[in-house]
């Protein structure tokens, strides 16, 4: 009877040390931790829509993050195009958070309105020429660079601040560079003091949108001066670039793309991606870096640079399941890792416009407008999230 315990209780801990093993991994292996996503609001107020923040900018000094966006007059209805009063006044107004992306609180600091396009062209007399003397080096400084509609009668302005966008100077000219017009949108890098490189949306021959440029803003913000353009004019648009610059000097631009319908193929919403080797002087295209539709209209790239070295674009995505996506990279854009889901219940196609920067923790915090309602209003909708390997 001894030897029968003995033996049930030896095949007790034998099961026992198996079923442990299993449990645990082995030194081979690895546990997978699902990232963190964690979603918050920057702004909501009833009857309002909150949209386009890629229009405006978005900064960062460590926790403390700035995000611009079009305050409008929200109809309360879906219509299937964007949900906002046509002959309402549109305000640039801005959200700021102390504490890396979690709470937010709405400014309204004095800047020029933003007129609806379908007004027509827009009144010029308050856009000034910029003296110069500004020093971008300076450790609060951020600037603007917005427009009012994507025709070349439509102006567009740049503002700039030297409180962390508490107060801002301007409005000031964009030179148009020879182009038929300007649509600017926020996408610059100080390359000194009184120098920075500026990549703007120029309208086409026809007056219409767009292409990529890149331009220089020196002498303190006196002088445009074009140095390149990225591509050929393209029969559709390729228009609001997001840029970074790999360690070897290399400039990368993602742009939004749309190619036209033709017999054989629908219109095609896409991103790219164009490379310079000489400081923004000429251009070629690697090709698309998402697929050949992110759904009607297409989105724009918000592209970061970590610390660590990894980077980071993000999107919006118009086709069913609306949502916000992003991929990574770590080859400084020469490759893109798999397409991540940060949400995908939006309600409806007219979302995104993404803006992104790095936090004081390493987490990315990524701003667009949003809503998970058809007749809802647009919020402008924060992720705070750590990328997924």
């Amino acid at each position: 009877m001894r030897k029968v315990l003995l033996i049930a209780v030896l095949v007790f801990c034998t099961l026992l040390v198996i079923l442990l093993q299993r449990e645990q991994p082995s030194q081979s292996q690895t546990l997978k931790i699902e990232p963190m996503v964690q979603h918050y609001t920057a702004f909501y107020e009833p009857t309002r829509y909150g949209g386009w923040p890629a229009n405006h900018g978005i900064w960062n000094w460590g926790d403390e993050i700035l995000i611009s966006f079009q305050d409008c007059e929200h109809t309360g209805k879906w219509e299937n195009k964007h949900s906002v009063v046509p002959s309402c006044e549109r305000y640039m107004i801005f959200s700021r958070s102390l504490d890396g992306g979690r709470t937010w609180k709405t400014e309204r600091p004095s800047v020029k309105h933003v007129t609806d396009e379908t007004k027509g062209p827009t009144d010029t007399s308050d856009l000034t020429l910029c003296p110069g003397g500004i020093d971008f080096s300076h450790p609060d400084f951020c600037a603007s660079f917005t427009l009012t509609g994507t025709h070349s009668y439509n102006p567009s302005w740049w503002l700039y601040s030297l409180d962390r966008g508490r107060t801002w100077s301007g409005p000031h000219i964009i030179d148009n560079m020879g182009f038929t017009g300007v649509n600017a949108r926020t996408d610059y890098h100080v390359l000194s003091p009184s120098e920075m490189l500026v990549f703007l949306t120029v309208t086409k021959a026809n007056g219409d949108e767009g292409r990529v440029i890149c331009a220089k803003l020196s002498d303190g913000g006196a002088t445009w001066t074009l140095l390149g353009t990225l591509g050929e004019e393209p029969s559709g648009f390729e228009i609001m670039p997001a840029s970074a610059r790999r360690k070897n000097g290399d400039w990368v631009v993602l742009v939004r793309i749309m190619e036209p319908q033709t017999e054989t193929t629908p219109k095609q919403f896409y991103i790219g991606q164009y490379v310079s080797s000489d400081g923004g002087a000429s251009w070629r295209y690697d090709g698309p870096v998402t697929g050949i539709t992110t759904g009607p209209g297409g989105n724009p790239p918000a592209l970061v640079v970590k610390k660590s070295g990894a980077w980071c674009f993000s999107y919006g995505w118009r086709e069913k399941p609306y949502g916000i996506r992003y991929k990574v990279s770590h080859d400084e854009g020469r490759t893109w890792g798999e397409e991540q889901i940060l949400r995908d219940d939006a309600a409806c196609w007219d979302i995104g416009y993404t803006r992104m920067v790095e936090n004081a923790s390493g987490q990315l915090v990524v701003g667009y407008y949003y809503n998970t309602t058809p007749d809802a209003e647009r919020v402008i909708a924060v992720t705070v999230f750590d990328e997924a390997e």
